[in-house]
């Protein structure tokens, strides 16, 4: 790819992130509203756990989870003694092996979990928390 090419793809992608934000999670999460829980499911896919309540009513919960791995940069550059195989190996993750080691850097972890409230099968209300809820 050229360098234009590549410069103008990173625009773009960061023009759509930049587009996402919670105002519009919330928008998205009032238009469940009034729906039953088959709806619900329908619309927002299979949750991760669905709570009953003593008095018949439930609440379906949604959780979403993306751990980020920010090798340091002292790794990549030091590549004057390895190879470019042996400098990727620990990002391979190949079979069930684990990378270690002090220049792995830091994991950032982003979630959303978030409750619907139904009554007699109705969603009624919603609450989230987390710091990946958001939506384009």
């Amino acid at each position: 790819m050229t360098k234009i090419f590549k410069m103008m793809l990173l625009g773009l992608i960061l023009n759509i992130s930049a587009c996402a934000s919670p105002q519009k999670y919330n928008n998205q999460l009032n238009q469940e509203l009034g729906k039953t829980s088959e709806q619900l499911i329908r619309s927002m896919g299979q949750p991760a756990k669905i709570k009953k309540l003593a008095n018949g009513d439930e609440i379906i919960t949604y959780i979403s989870i993306n751990y980020q791995i920010i090798p340091d940069p002292n790794y990549y550059f030091n590549n004057d003694f390895m190879t470019e195989d042996e400098m990727f190996y620990p990002f391979t993750y190949g079979g069930d092996e684990i990378p270690i080691g002090n220049y792995m850097g830091e994991t950032i972890t982003d979630y959303c979990k978030t409750d619907f409230y139904l009554k007699n099968n109705i969603v009624t209300s919603w609450q989230w928390k987390g710091n990946a809820c958001v939506a384009l």
